[in-house]
């Protein structure tokens, strides 16, 4: 166990955005201690990323700060689709088949907004962003990661953490400094995103997509009345030059692609941008971490990057708060588990955007003619229409393949069932934070197997007989008795080593 007074924090987290105040909000509440620096002088005002997903939000349950985001939001109602030559589609979101989730819906809410939410909480926990602050360089010494740091007035400072993590960005400078690689593959699309005041009587609630053959179309709410988002490939312009982005263009732009008058007013944020796709070969190495965008960029099609961030953070720091209470061998094995289990998701994310994106970003006119009169027509489909409820909200990621899950049942490595509980609530809400936790169909003798508490759910529930679940909430190992699931960790080192370890409060 490395001493804990020879460093001077527990986490360095470099970058904050969403991933990273939701990484360092996170690492307090498990009683580490927390810097946080960004190179900005403040926080962007920027709306930037707009949609957080379900699963997202069950993370800010977790953090506590699911509520504020949701007020501060509009939840999305429906999605229309719109073709040449009159075809049409529409999706009405909440009449999916949510399942099990607190949050059945798409939530619009300002990048910045979010970032605030966190930040306030992270600033009621006794931590301030460092801000003017930029990362120069690192040294990872084996039981800590030296940084040197560059403030506001230029002074230098060493810094000595126990874990780091690189939340800074596409441009990641900490990447860099671990010679991580991060291979963008151009798109071959460019696009322009604007924030605008509309005159139009679009409905409040609902966003539309426009597969028009002169290139896509996507007009989003924002939680400001009659403001909206506006999101359109731009065939033949290029990143570094265009039209001014203003009123008189973004009304012509919409009225050629829909016969809609947006009237547009009060223009506000624009970016003009070329598409990339790509994932760092490394998320890990030593003691330095990557999350969010600093580990995989991607196109904004249904809007999984702040969300992938955020989710990177809460699979990453429950580790950290335990991991050097295990031996060398363990340890790296629950460790490498960040790298394996995000590194999946992040190749599966990036390359369904790529796909998605390419599909509606066809190079040439008539192939996104043929795309936008099937489009609105095959999405009646009910089994493609769900695609945009569960899976693309995070609820069905799936860990299989990881260190800290042990084979065997249909629900090994995915999301534990959030059904109800014989006390009261639904098991999301009911797992402790600090400690794995046992998810019970039969009554258990006390609350506590083992030093870890348990929680019983119905009979009828679809849930395995017994599931010991990780503090995120996925499942670790199921089977029929506690017994058997318990010996079944002896396959997995890291898993029972981690496990063992959370029974012990001392740092929780």
């Amino acid at each position: 166990m490395v001493p804990r007074n020879s460093h001077d924090v527990d986490l360095l987290v470099i970058g904050a955005g969403p991933t990273g105040l939701t990484a360092a909000l996170e690492a307090r509440r498990r009683g580490m201690t927390v810097r946080i620096v960004d190179r900005r002088d403040s926080r962007s005002q920027h709306s930037k990323a707009l949609v957080v997903h379900a699963r997202t939000m069950e993370v800010f349950e977790d953090l506590g700060v699911a509520e504020e985001v949701s007020r501060r939001g509009v939840r999305f109602t429906a999605l229309n689709l719109q073709g040449p030559l009159g075809a049409r589609g529409r999706v009405d979101l909440l009449d999916l088949d949510w399942g099990d989730t607190d949050h059945p819906h798409w939530l619009t809410a300002p990048q910045y907004e979010t970032e605030q939410v966190l930040e306030a909480a992270l600033t009621e926990r006794g931590v301030h962003v460092e801000w003017g602050t930029t990362f120069v360089g690192l040294v990872d010494e084996g039981d800590a990661v030296v940084a040197d740091l560059r403030g506001p007035s230029a002074a230098q400072a060493h810094v000595r953490a126990r874990w780091l993590l690189g939340s800074d960005g596409g441009r990641s400078t900490v990447r860099d400094a671990i010679r991580g690689r991060l291979k963008r593959v151009d798109a071959g699309a460019t696009f322009i995103l604007a924030d605008a005041d509309t005159t139009s009587t679009l409905p409040q609630d609902e966003g539309h997509l426009y597969l028009h053959p002169d290139g896509l179309l996507i007009v989003v709410p924002m939680p400001q009345h009659d403001r909206w988002r506006i999101i359109a490939h731009v065939p033949g312009q290029s990143a570094a030059s265009g039209p001014a982005i203003n009123a008189e263009y973004l009304d012509n732009l919409i009225r050629a692609r829909t016969s809609l008058e947006f009237g547009a007013s009060n223009v506000g944020w624009t970016s003009r941008f070329a598409l990339s796709h790509g994932v760092s070969d490394v998320h890990r190495r030593g003691r330095v971490f990557l999350a969010g965008d600093a580990a995989h960029v991607h196109s904004p099609v249904g809007g999984q990057g702040l969300n992938t961030g955020v989710q990177d953070a809460h699979n990453l720091v429950w580790k950290l708060a335990i991991a050097d209470r295990l031996p060398p061998d363990v340890r790296e094995g629950l460790l490498e588990s960040y790298a394996t289990e995000r590194g999946q998701v992040a190749h599966a994310m990036v390359g369904g955007v790529r796909r998605a994106t390419s599909l509606i970003t066809g190079r040439a006119g008539v192939a996104r003619r043929i795309v936008g009169a099937l489009g609105p027509r095959v999405l009646r489909r009910r089994r493609l229409r769900l695609v945009l409820g569960r899976p693309l909200a995070g609820l069905e990621v799936t860990y299989s393949d990881s260190p800290l899950v042990v084979p065997g049942c249909r629900t090994a490595g995915a999301r534990v069932g959030n059904t109800a509980t014989s006390a009261g609530g639904r098991v999301l809400s009911r797992l402790d934070p600090h400690r794995y936790t046992w998810v019970v169909r039969e009554p258990a003798s006390g609350g506590r197997w083992g030093d870890l508490p348990v929680v019983e759910v119905s009979d009828d529930s679809e849930a395995p007989s017994v599931a010991l679940v990780r503090p995120d909430g996925y499942i670790a190992a199921c089977g029929t008795t506690q017994a058997e699931v318990w010996n079944s960790l002896a396959r997995r080192p890291a898993l029972l080593g981690s496990a063992r370890a959370s029974t012990d409060p001392a740092e929780s």
